[in-house]
Formats: structure tokens, sequence, C-alpha cells
């Protein structure tokens, strides 16, 4: 019996598509047969220079189609791909390729600043004279391997709240359920056309969005980066199917399809997750596009989002609490349990820890298995999030064990930014928090302790720019004379958003 793979569920649609279009990015087009055809070269290219297959590569890219090409060029050679976030820096690239080992590294053109220190045997650039070079090299035969269900088929980095990245694994099993069941989860139909808001930055927009629509022979125009009316122009002029809301467009996303309702003609789903919205906001998106909004929650643990808002959710019937403030109920690939202190599952209305079991969840966490048996217990991956889950079976997230910020969708360690500042000149003590903001749902706030006079604002942050991706870096240092503790003498962060809270903090 053969054994289905990423690569050759792929390798088979793209074939079926043909010469539809497939990747349209920054004046660059692909069509599915061009995308296969270039992905098939590249796999074989590689495995000429010595990358075998399970042998892990790391590709840091920007959104460009030949990005893409790559991701698909690993599935087809059976290489473990490895998500390198292209908005790190340097020092956290570093640490990532080392703590993965890998072979082969490709990052696109503009990221090669980032590359020294990469420690791989082959480092080759994606775009450009030299990655025409390589697929040049190629040969055109089929390049799918065999392996097992169990095999790796990604690996996705993210950081860890000590600071350390860990890297999420996703075997060819849970990388295909995650393929078949995201059109299921999106409401995607065969040659679905997406808008596609988000990056390749993120490595759930991949796998999450990018694969499941050439799955379905489908479109994805990349748009990241264009204001709210050149994006819905877009949408408008491609007759979009598809498309992610960022956090920090979502009252503009609002407002252009109220201008503009055009487009409602042709888009089926809006999809927002990664952060909350402020409730007013999720009233005005669903007061203008209806039943097309979904709210999701997941991570990148769980390959596909666990819950869903559902079109009925919007309308009176709905045995929500508060479902303008809820992330849906558990999808049916997934369960949802609200752990109390002592493990055990609270009922409805009990606020704790949240539980997930899913169909498409993670493999682990890359060499650190004892990490992997602390986060999955009996089968349930204990989240970190606290929530509860009121009589209906609809999901609230309300905070975070973990002290993660979401800002704009992107998640923020504080352990990571205190890390970053620690040993700055004049310094004494550093706790970073998560506060409020209208736009980005949260933002990043660094109370400190200076030690000597020529401590600043504005050199911190600087600091913090040079060593950390931009989206980590605080807005605001607020100085103090002492940093409030618990009777452990641990930094007491919730007495720090308490005092924001209050205007306390300045």
């Amino acid at each position: 019996m053969t054994v289905e793979t990423v690569g050759g569920v792929l390798a088979a649609a793209l074939g079926r598509a043909g010469n539809r279009v497939a990747l349209r990015a920054h004046g660059q087009l692909r069509t599915h047969a061009e995308l296969l055809a270039n992905a098939t070269r590249l796999a074989n290219a590689l495995a000429g220079k010595g990358v075998r297959p399970g042998d892990r590569v790391a590709l840091m890219v920007g959104d460009r189609v030949e990005a893409v090409e790559a991701y698909v060029g690993c599935f087809l050679g059976g290489f473990v791909a490895v998500h390198v976030n292209d908005r790190l820096a340097p020092p956290e690239v570093e640490a990532i390729l080392a703590d993965a080992d890998v072979r082969a590294f490709g990052h696109t053109a503009e990221l090669a600043d980032k590359v020294a220190g990469s420690g791989a045997d082959l480092v080759f650039g994606i775009g450009g004279a030299g990655w025409q070079a390589l697929l040049d090299g190629g040969s055109t035969r089929d390049p799918r391997v065999a392996r097992a269900p169990d095999d790796l088929a990604i690996i996705g980095y993210t950081s860890g709240t000590t600071g350390r990245p860990k890297g999420v694994m996703h075997s060819q099993l849970t990388m295909l359920r995650t393929l078949r069941h995201m059109p299921v989860h999106f409401d995607l139909r065969p040659g679905s056309r997406c808008a596609m808001t988000g990056t390749l930055s993120f490595v759930a927009g991949l796998w999450g969005v990018v694969l499941p629509h050439l799955y379905l022979g489908g479109e994805v125009s990349f748009l990241a980066g264009l204001p709210p009316d050149e994006w819905f122009a877009r949408m408008l002029a491609e007759g979009s199917n598809f498309t992610y809301v960022p956090t920090p467009l979502a009252a503009a996303f609002a407002e252009q399809a109220h201008r503009h309702p055009g487009v409602l003609r042709t888009l089926r789903s809006a999809l927002h997750s990664g952060s909350q919205l402020p409730p007013r906001t999720v009233r005005a998106l669903v007061e203008t596009v209806g039943g097309r909004f979904a709210e999701t929650y997941g991570m990148t643990e769980t390959g596909a989002p666990v819950t869903r808002t559902e079109d009925a959710d919007w309308t009176a019937g709905c045995r929500a609490d508060d479902v303008y403030a809820s992330t849906g109920r558990p999808v049916h690939i997934a369960e949802v349990a609200i752990l109390g202190p002592d493990g055990g599952a609270l009922p409805p209305g009990g606020t704790g820890e949240i539980a997930v079991r899913s169909d498409t969840q993670f493999a682990g966490y890359f060499n650190r298995p004892e990490l992997t048996a602390k986060s999955v217990v009996d089968g349930w991956l204990r989240t970190g999030d606290i929530g509860h889950l009121d009589g209906a079976g609809y999901l609230y997230v309300t905070d975070r064990a973990k002290d993660m910020i979401v800002s704009g969708g992107m998640n923020v360690y504080p352990a990571e930014v205190e890390a970053a500042l620690a040993g700055v000149p004049g310094l004494a003590e550093i706790a970073v928090i998560g506060v409020p903001h209208e736009r980005w749902g949260e933002t990043v706030v660094a109370v400190a302790v200076a030690g000597g006079p020529h401590l600043d604002e504005a050199g911190l942050i600087e600091v913090a720019r040079q060593r950390l991706a931009s989206y980590k870096k605080p807005t605001r240092v607020v100085f103090v004379d002492a940093l409030p503790r618990t009777a452990s003498l641990k930094i007491d962060k919730p007495e720090l958003r308490r005092r924001w809270a209050a205007g306390e903090l300045s």
C-alpha cells in the first residue's frame, strides 16, 4: 500500500490544476504547473547537493512566489522544512538554526544580512539569478520518496517563555490532516481565490491558508502591507473568496466593506485569529459582512484552529453568553477543556487553563522531550491560556498564564525581551508586560529600575530594536524606584498591569 505524503498530495493537486493561476506576489505570477515544475527541480537540485530525505532545510523568506516553491520543493523531496520568521534579528535566527541542526538554509535576497553564522552546509538564495541557476541544475524527474506517517514534514519555531526558541514538529500525518481540514474550517471551495493579508513570516499562514488553497486548485494573492483601500480594490478586481482580517486593520476592514459592498458578491469567508478583538469591533464586522466573519482559536501546536464561530452564531438564536467576546465552539476534530489547579476539568463557567486535544495536534517539541511531556498530558495540550466555557460550549480566552503578549496577532514573550535587555549599562532590573492597545490589541511596555544616571527610554528601545524583531521591542519604557514582588520574591506582573490600568505608571 502506498502511504500518502504531503509532497505527493500537493503534487497531485498542482498537476490537476495545471495552467490555472496559483500565486500572485508583487507583480510575480505562477501557475500551478509552473509551481510544480520549479518545486520539482529544486527538490532534485538539493538532492544532487547531498540533501537527503529527513534532513532539515531551513527557509527564511519574504512573500515571493519562489518562497512557496521552496516549501513545496522540500515536501516533494521528503526534506523537513524548518520555518524561520524573517522578522527575527540575526542572533535569534542563529539560535534557531543551531537548535534545528539544519543541513541547508534558503533565504530570499532581501534577508541576506541575516544569514551570517548559519552553520548550514549549504546556503542558497531564493529568487534571482542564483535561484534560477539552482533550478537549472535540477532534473524534472519525479522527486517524491516514501515517508512514514510519523516522519516529520515541518518544524515551526515559536519562542519559549524562558526565551529559548522551541521547534513545533508536525508530521506527515498531522500536516495532511490540516491540509484537508482547513477547507472545511474556512468554508473554502475548489478554485477558491485568497486575498492573503498575512505573510509567510508566520508558519500558520503557510499550512493554514496557502497550502489549502493550492490543494483546492485555488489562487493566493499576497497583499500584506497594502492600505485597506488598495486591499479592497484588489479583492474587487480579483473576485476574492477568502481573506484574513489582521487585528490592526479590523476596524478599517469593516469601514471599507461598508463602502465597497461589491466585495461581498464573491467573498465567502473573512477570518480573524491570533489576538482578541474588542467586542464592539466584532459587532461592526458582523453588521457589515454577516456570517462571512469567523473568529477562531488555535496555535502553532494545534496545526489547525480548534474553535470557530459559525454563521448561525451571529443570529438571535445563538445561545452563547456573549458571542462577540467568544472564539466560538470546538470544531468537529477537536475538544476543549478548562482545567483547575489540580488538573481536573472544571464545569461550565469555571475559569482555568485551557487544554485542547485535536486530530491536527503537533508531534512534540524538537529535541525537547521533557517540555513535550510537560505540555501534553494524556493527549491534552496545556495551552498556558486562561479562559472558560459557557453553558452552550463557547470558549472565552481571558488571560495567558505564561505572560505571553499578543500584539497585532504576533506573539511576544516577556522573557525574550527581558533577556535581550539584560546587561544594558545602567539597568538594574526590568519587567516586561503587555498592556491594552486600541489598534494592536496589546503593546509591549517595559518597567525598569535604573542603576545609573545615563539610562533613558529611547536608549533602551534602540537596544531592543537591534537585538530583537521590531514587533517585540517595547513601545514604552517606564522607570520606577522598585518593582513590586510577591511573597516568594518574584516580580509581581499582575500588580504592574493593575498599576498601568489605574494610571499609576507614567
